[in-house]
């Protein structure tokens, strides 16, 4: 499972080392498209039906006729929310329903670092403490 996916690095990486994501979760939605992009590539090539993507990569198809080339459990496994308070128990549902019965065996995820950074909103002691991101590593955990 990736949590805080983003555009799916960290899934490329283990799916590389032999993993199978059985899901990702996301807040920004062009992020999302990119993963959903991506897991559609790792399902065709699974299938060799790469020409099916290289369609899409030249224009022959288009991102609907993309995502209707797989089971749409594949597209399911993309979740598109903000993780918080609010949104948990509908995650845990969606990933409970991906899983199908199966164990977890591993979670990866990236919590969004910028307000650490020392480069930016760090510097600031209050802007630091007001930025929500702050505190999403305490839901990774």
């Amino acid at each position: 499972m990736d949590v805080f996916s983003e555009a799916g690095g960290l899934s490329e990486g283990f799916i590389r080392a032999g993993f199978t994501p059985i899901g990702h979760v996301e807040a920004d939605r062009p992020a999302c498209y990119t993963m959903k992009t991506r897991v559609v590539y790792h399902w065709l090539t699974k299938q060799d039906r790469q020409d099916e993507y290289i369609d899409y990569l030249l224009g022959e198809k288009t991102r609907s006729d993309l995502y209707g080339l797989v089971p749409e459990s594949e597209i399911a496994s993309i979740i598109n929310l903000k993780i918080g308070k609010e949104s948990l128990s509908d995650i845990f549902s969606r990933i409970d329903q991906l899983l199908d019965g199966q164990s977890l065996d591993l979670i990866a995820g990236g919590p969004p670092c910028q307000a650490y950074s020392l480069v930016g909103r760090s510097r600031s002691g209050e802007t630091m403490l007001s930025d929500k991101r702050n505190y999403l590593y305490k839901y990774y955990a």
